[in-house]
């Protein structure tokens, strides 16, 4: 029996580094039967007016959210969701908006190496204005590599990332994760930790981490992920249930041609809808 999708927790639009605006982005999960979703831009919320209104028109429940970067002893760039938040509240906003000027600025620092290279090969540079109005808020990488791909400079997203965006990084601006656990409980929100099987594949690192997060104010753990296997999902449940925490999930989806299926962890396996349910019993729980 074919099972749909009816639930994401974990997507980006061309405010943050998406190739799909956020209406774009609703009509697609409207059309899989996507019900219920959060669209969790990389330090913004800017997005999320338009898809609201989208979500009105294509009868699509959309949840406030947000993918932090924060850095905790030697991890640099740990992704922390936050969910269910007042987008409106003064705090948050003054953090999200000192973010988003580090983000462009990140953004404009590597297009500028980026053409850098590109005159040193004989080539044209990348218009800056051109990626401005892609990425509709701060430039983000996959931006630059959909101009390079346009422009016949490479061929695949992959080949942009591998001969210039790599080379040619620069270091993100972090909070603590302290810092965002409280941001967000303060605007009436939760907080789940992304992907930790992009941090690690020590079982008892991540256990730790998840250990240390909770006592901090975390909620939830993403354990349903498309670069989690089988038995890690088990193992991360197993981990959520120790220490209190929801498991939450989603697709990661970022509108590439390849790369992860909106509402699905892989081709034939729906982000199940046990994360909605759990994550909006845990919202009732803190608002209580």
């Amino acid at each position: 029996m074919t099972v749909y999708p009816s639930v994401d927790l974990h997507m980006h639009t061309t405010y943050s580094d998406g190739l799909d605006t956020p209406t774009e982005l609703v009509a697609k999960a409207s059309q899989l039967g996507v019900w219920n979703l959060a669209i969790t831009d990389h330090d913004a919320v800017d997005g999320l007016p338009e898809a609201i209104e989208a979500g009105r028109r294509y009868a699509v429940y959309v949840m406030s959210g947000t993918e932090f970067t924060v850095q905790f002893e030697d991890y640099h760039d740990i992704h922390i969701l936050g969910y269910a938040f007042d987008p409106a509240n003064a705090a948050l906003t003054a953090c999200l908006q000192r973010m988003q000027d580090a983000r462009l600025e990140r953004g404009l620092e590597i297009l500028r190496r980026v053409n850098d290279m590109l005159r040193q090969e004989g080539r044209a540079p990348i218009e800056e204005q051109r990626v401005l109005a892609r990425a509709q808020g701060a430039v983000a990488r996959p931006h630059l590599a959909h101009e390079l791909v346009e422009q016949g400079c490479v061929e695949t997203f992959q080949d942009a990332f591998q001969e210039y965006l790599i080379p040619c990084d620069v270091p993100k601006a972090t909070l603590s994760p302290q810092d965002a656990f409280a941001l967000v409980a303060d605007a009436g929100g939760v907080c789940s930790l992304a992907h930790p099987g992009t941090l690690s594949t020590n079982p008892q690192e991540i256990e730790r981490l998840l250990s240390t997060f909770a006592r901090m104010g975390m909620v939830g753990v993403e354990a349903y992920h498309h670069c989690h296997q089988p038995s890690f999902i088990d193992f991360l449940r197993d981990c959520a249930r120790r220490h209190d925490l929801i498991a939450t999930g989603g697709s990661d989806y970022h509108g590439r041609p390849q790369g992860a299926m909106l509402g699905f962890l892989n081709f034939d396996q729906p982000v199940p809808e046990s994360v909605w349910d759990d994550l909006t019993a845990a919202c009732d729980k803190r608002s209580s």
